[in-house]
């Protein structure tokens, strides 16, 4: 058996310099870096609001779910104090009975979200099971610890 002499492979040859003057290079870094946080920033800012808004978004779901499946009892018990005065029970379930194709939600989505110390407001669409969109908005503040809703509108009425 022959040994095999040890030897190391010459390193690579080292790159050219670069054509840009370094004043551009250090601006390039720096407006590259910029754009990265400001990328950072923004996920964070949206993981933030939509955290804050999860609560309010939940309870507008088991409501649609609720009304959606004509438990208007169940539904109702997602109403705060006062919308329950404004609308109690038995005045609830006759517009849920006499509107149920409003209430038959396949997918909502929310563009506008808004959480502060008074409450919650989220806006967008609901996407109907009869593949119809129309406009919702819903109001709702914290009730003993739960999110309960003050206003609702489905549709443009």
């Amino acid at each position: 058996m022959t040994a095999q002499p040890s030897y190391a492979p010459p390193p690579p040859p080292a790159p050219p310099p670069s054509a840009l003057p370094p004043v551009v290079r250090w601006i390039g870094l720096g407006c590259g870096a910029f754009l990265l946080l400001g990328v950072v920033a923004s996920s964070v800012f949206f993981l933030v609001i939509k955290k804050a808004t999860s609560g309010p978004e939940q309870t507008i779901q088991a409501f649609l779910a609720a009304a959606g499946s004509g438990d208007s009892a169940t539904a109702h018990g997602y109403f705060s104090a006062a919308l329950k005065r404004k609308q109690p029970l038995e005045e609830f379930g006759q517009a849920v009975a006499s509107h149920q194709q409003l209430f038959q939600v396949r997918e909502t989505t929310f563009n506008s979200r808004s959480v502060n110390l008074a409450g919650a407001e989220l806006a967008g669409t609901l996407t109907l099971t009869s593949g119809d969109e129309l406009p919702a908005s819903f109001t709702l503040i914290k009730e003993d610890g739960e999110w309960r809703l003050t206003s609702y509108q489905l549709g443009k009425g």
